[in-house]
């Protein structure tokens, strides 16, 4: 006996393979969780201030690079003042002389993140191997 088409159909509706979209479904999920990570991952690493150690009398004779945020955002370069413009110039050539090559940041306390932030980065760009950073009391 012959089936019908009506009766074919209604045989395959119900056997429809869902192994390759678990298998996709399975893999995309995978994907984003290797991936995920990567997209959260910053290239400047921030330790606690208290894990700081090692100055001694010896490293007084070490240049450093500190740099202060004032609070109307004027940016100093070990103590003098010196213009956003001239920065990258002045902390690279900092940097290049200093045998640790670690730079000192800290800011007033009400400085928005973003430019503490900037500053790290172009410090981090101009060849700084660490980097600290301190908080100031107002």
């Amino acid at each position: 006996m012959r089936k019908s088409i009506i009766e074919s159909y209604e045989d395959s509706v119900g056997k429809i393979p869902i192994t390759p979209m678990i298998n996709v479904a399975l893999l995309l999920v995978l994907f984003f969780m290797m991936t995920a990570p990567a997209i959260f991952m910053s290239g400047i690493n921030v330790k606690n201030p208290t894990l700081v150690k090692g100055i001694s009398a010896t490293d007084d004779t070490e240049l450093k690079v500190n740099i202060y945020i004032d609070s109307k955002n004027q940016l100093y370069l070990n103590n003098r003042l010196i213009s956003r413009e001239e920065f990258p110039d002045r902390v690279a050539e900092l940097l290049g002389r200093s045998v640790s090559r670690i730079v000192v940041v800290s800011a007033y306390p009400s400085i928005p993140i973003q430019e503490v932030v900037t500053v790290l980065d172009i410090s981090k760009q101009k060849g700084a191997l660490k980097l600290v950073l301190l908080r100031r009391k107002e």
